[in-house]
């Protein structure tokens, strides 16, 4: 997960999709490592929102070297989508397809972590 922004676009969906099918297992444990931001670490160790939280300081410095970012991530977006065609080459197409990853992973993991605890208040007395 550390290196989406640098990784090809289908191992990325591949990284992202195991991470979001551990975060659904109803198991305590992984709960805690993968959906809580507060969990308590030791020292060297790394929760997925801490790695999350370093790749967007990355991906933070990455922008300002990539004129018309927004643009091209809105072309690399609507491409995804099948919205335009392959024809115009564009500059740092891997990152700007991680940082489409990134962002639909962690609405992914924002859904997760509010139906999770939707359905545990629902149950407790």
């Amino acid at each position: 997960m550390g290196r989406i922004l640098d990784q090809p676009y289908d191992v990325n969906l591949q990284v992202t999709a195991v991470l979001s099918k551990l975060s659904l297992l109803p198991h305590p444990h992984l709960h805690e490592y993968l959906l809580d931001p507060y969990i308590s670490l030791a020292p060297g160790c790394r929760s997925l929102f801490s790695v999350i939280v370093r790749v967007v300081g990355d991906l933070m410095l990455r922008i300002h070297r990539i004129p018309e970012f927004t643009p091209k991530l809105l072309l690399v977006r609507k491409r995804l989508l099948g919205l335009e065609p392959e024809g115009i080459n564009i500059d740092h197409v891997t990152l700007l397809e991680g940082v489409i990853v990134l962002e639909e992973f962690c609405k992914e993991l924002a859904a997760i972590a509010f139906v999770k605890y939707h359905a545990a208040a629902s149950s407790s007395p």
